[in-house]
């Protein structure tokens, strides 16, 4: 069984960005802050529906980045290196526009993955 997030990969360049083009305070953070500051932003907004988990990807790339996570789940038939991939449906498509037209970003910019352990409890 194993942790598991679902959601598309930012680098902490374009979190900065997608923040300084809203003229928020939050591009100014240290890349160790950034994901809890987005949560921040996203909870002064009533944003329930993203949740930003800074983390390894791909996992042992040593290239940290953040994930904006739609689902997250314990998976009992997944493990660290074998686990089932969490598919992107319509309305996550539908919150990436949002997140583009937000940010600037490119549809291409912003790859949909699925992360086992984010955390890197084992």
């Amino acid at each position: 069984m194993v942790f598991k997030i679902a959601g598309w990969v930012f680098s902490f360049e374009q979190a900065r960005a997608w923040l300084k083009k809203q003229d928020h305070p939050y591009q100014h953070s240290p890349d160790e802050f950034l994901a809890t500051e987005l949560n921040f932003w996203f909870r002064e907004r009533k944003i329930d529906y993203l949740w930003a988990v800074g983390t390894d990807y791909p996992r042992g790339s040593m290239q940290p980045v953040i994930v904006l996570a739609r689902r997250r789940r314990e998976d009992p038939k997944s493990t660290v290196s074998r686990f089932y991939r969490v598919r992107e449906l319509d309305e996550d498509r539908e919150v990436k526009k949002q997140v583009l037209e937000e940010s600037g970003l490119n549809d291409e910019d912003l790859p949909w993955v699925t992360v086992a352990d984010p955390f890197f409890e084992y």
